[in-house]
């Protein structure tokens, strides 16, 4: 197969989302101060974990959180903003060697989005970059949210078909998900803390084995900058 158009996820696949280090604790302590015994200690921390692995709104739902607790954690994060410089995985300079249209597709609050993106400097490495936005998706009718409905856009300004594009990320939730309801190639990114999903079309550790996937499917790897 020649695929055309590759789309990346952010988090936990370009970047360990845990760089940020204690920038998420206040979302996190003001999720516990207003659980007020609605979830049991132990399944309250695992959800706590899931936010360093999936957009909020999706975390909330899962785990029933309250109103107050989503409430309290959506105004801590949408104040959140990365300033200074973050590293990407050591790999991350291999991704201008894809060679082929580059999409970047992540979720989650858009400015602390965007800000991660400012301190990795990535921005020029893809063609098009597309936040799926969780106070934008809480107003959006439900066929225009989550990254499914973003995938579908690129589909029609790309002028391809399913089968031409590769979804590349970690989790199974949010773009595997997507890319597999979509009839794209997945590809999970199986990074540190990230459990592997049969379901993924590959599994790589890295962009270098993404590398190699792709020259054995015969698209050649950019050659490095000079």
């Amino acid at each position: 197969m020649r695929y055309k158009v590759a789309i990346f996820d952010l988090d936990n696949c370009l970047l360990d989302a845990r760089s940020v280090g204690t920038l998420f604790e206040p979302a996190f302590e003001a999720i516990r101060h207003a659980n007020q015994g609605a979830l049991a200690p132990d399944v309250l921390e695992q959800a706590i974990g899931q936010c360093w692995y999936t957009a909020f709104d999706l975390v909330a739902e899962r785990f029933g959180f309250t109103d107050a607790m989503r409430d309290a954690g959506l105004q801590q994060f949408r104040r959140m903003r990365v300033t200074g410089a973050l590293q990407g995985y050591p790999d991350i300079a291999l991704l201008p060697r894809v060679a082929m249209r580059r999409y970047l597709v992540t979720s989650g609050f858009r400015c602390l989005q965007e800000s991660k993106i400012a301190a990795l400097g990535i921005r020029s490495w893809f063609d098009h970059v597309f936040i799926d936005d969780v106070d934008e998706a809480m107003d959006a009718p439900a066929h225009s949210r989550g990254k499914l409905a973003v995938f579908r856009r690129i589909l029609e300004l790309e002028a391809c078909q399913a089968c031409e594009v590769l979804v590349i990320g970690d989790n199974p939730l949010s773009e595997l998900g997507a890319g597999r309801a979509l009839g794209a190639t997945t590809v999970q990114t199986v990074r540190p803390g990230v459990a592997a999903w049969d379901l993924a079309d590959h599994r790589v550790s890295g962009l270098g084995e993404l590398l190699e996937l792709l020259s054995h499917n015969g698209v050649a790897a950019q050659p490095s900058p000079a």
